[in-house]
């Protein structure tokens, strides 16, 4: 998810100062999107977005402070945001990607019915994923003089296990939230 849309997606939860937005996207959560958190970049695409309509602020006086610019959502926004997240989502061979987290965290601006969906195109993905995971097509490779090859075998094993567990343990958070929804 770009930019402007994980900010304009914050700023229609709840009014927010582009340091609001830096500070979030600073946070151990806000890193997880892989987004810029650079001020200049946080602020120049506000700038962006407030040009193309889908934002506004009004100014916060504070005493012997800078005034604080705090944004809102226009009726555009409001429309892009909905029209973004309506997009059909294609989850990523990555399960660690911040796409499905973003989108589903901007379902609060959707149906129940259109977050259930979300989620179960999410967890059909990773059960395929899995399955194919688990058809693990192990061959002899041709490794260079030097290279143990019980070792980098057992190696690729370890590496392979901690993806499968990964994996495994994003398919059940999945479940868990699917009967929440639904139940």
């Amino acid at each position: 998810m770009k930019l402007e849309h994980v900010l304009l997606g914050f700023v229609a939860m709840r009014p927010c100062t582009g340091y609001d937005l830096k500070r979030w996207l600073a946070s151990e959560m806000g890193r997880m999107t892989g987004l810029p958190g650079q001020q200049s970049q946080i602020y120049r695409t506000l700038n962006r977005m407030r040009a193309d309509g889908w934002i506004d602020y009004t100014l916060e006086r504070n005493e012997g402070r800078p005034d604080a610019k705090v944004y809102r959502p226009t009726e555009a926004g409001q429309h892009e945001l909905r029209r973004r997240l309506a997009e059909p989502y294609v989850p990523s061979p990555d399960p660690t990607d911040p796409e499905f987290l973003m989108r589903y965290l901007f379902t609060v601006f959707l149906t129940k019915e259109e977050q259930i969906a979300l989620v179960r195109t999410e967890l059909d993905a990773r059960r395929a994923q899995y399955e194919r995971f688990l058809d693990r097509d192990i061959r002899e490779e041709p490794w260079l003089p030097g290279i143990n090859r019980t070792r980098i075998v057992r190696l690729l094993d370890h590496v392979h296990d901690g993806k499968g567990r990964a994996l495994l343990s994003h398919i059940g958070w999945l479940e868990e939230i699917l009967t929440e929804l639904t139940t």
